[in-house]
């Protein structure tokens, strides 16, 4: 039987795909380029077959090569996976998770969370990280965070999800601009370029847009806030109008700056939702995770 690869080989190579560069992709792995370069040769060698195409500037993957990199990352996240099962050593709570969680949920929640998370779960040790929507699939899909929380619906994916709640959406601005507002329910009683939101790479632009069923562009402001920090700044500064999600409300934001804060005339919500691999090992683990921020969202 044919000897079977290095495990450190094929994170190499992954690393290799990754940056698209020797030495990047070496300083990524910790690793001299002529470690990694070597590395390659021999996975050549093991598989038979060519990995890369390479002249004396640069290389292209080949066909074979994108394949084998698809394949050999499928087999890493199933090796630490299978790692971290071992040492829970029958405990559904012990070990290392890594979640990842979108800016318009992270600052609201997360801190709850892991407070719940440490006085039910000390064997537990969570590393988090902030990211949009698009980053976070990516970063399941190749084993670098191990479960997301996200506002749903999501475009079609392969991935185990569970809505843990409901985050309704509050609008947020002048009094009297509600007002204007309050009485119709009709964006057009608002003054044009009232209204602002976040950019669109964040996904609460789009749930608002749908769920608020906010039509006429001529009401949004030109301006685009990265943060909702920065759109309360630009909603109080301009006397506007904007929607701010419920867990936020809870934290005091946009009350303390000073905005009026009410319901929606109509109940309009986002849901939240948690993602994992449906091929992990961990889904134990996950729906524990998942009760507890399906608690905390209650």
């Amino acid at each position: 039987m044919s000897k079977l690869p290095n495990l450190k080989h094929l994170q190499y190579l992954l690393a290799l795909h990754k940056h698209q560069h020797f030495h990047r992709a070496a300083h990524a792995c910790f690793v001299s380029q002529s470690t990694l370069s070597s590395a390659i040769i021999k996975l050549e060698e093991q598989f038979n077959c060519q990995l890369i195409e390479r002249d004396n500037k640069a290389f292209i993957f080949t066909a074979h090569g994108n394949a084998i990199v698809e394949m050999a990352r499928k087999i890493l996240v199933s090796t630490h996976e299978m790692v971290d099962f071992a040492e829970q050593q029958g405990n559904a709570v012990a070990g290392a998770i890594r979640l990842g969680c979108i800016p318009t949920i992270a600052p609201y929640l997360l801190p709850d969370f892991v407070t719940s998370c440490q006085k039910n779960f000390p064997d537990l040790s969570l590393f988090l990280r902030e990211d949009t929507t698009e980053n976070l699939m990516t970063l399941l899909a190749t084993g670098e965070v191990d479960m997301v929380i996200l506002a749903l619906p999501i475009a079609q994916h392969g991935f185990k999800s569970v809505v843990v709640g409901q985050d309704a959406f509050y609008m947020a601005g002048s009094a009297e601009l509600l007002n204007l507002y309050s009485s119709a329910a009709d964006y057009s009683q608002l003054p044009k370029q009232s209204i602002f939101l976040l950019s669109q790479e964040h996904c609460l632009t789009e749930h608002a847009l749908s769920a608020c069923k906010l039509a006429d562009p001529s009401r949004i402001n030109q301006f685009s806030a990265s943060s909702i920090t920065t759109l309360i700044q630009m909603t109080v500064s301009q006397n506007g109008f904007t929607f701010i999600p419920e867990m936020a409300i809870k934290k005091g934001v946009g009350i303390n700056e000073g905005l009026v804060v009410d319901k929606m005339p109509q109940a309009m919500y986002r849901e939240i939702g948690m993602l994992w691999r449906s091929t992990s090992m961990r889904q134990q683990t996950y729906l524990k995770l998942a009760a507890i921020v399906e608690s905390l969202l209650r």
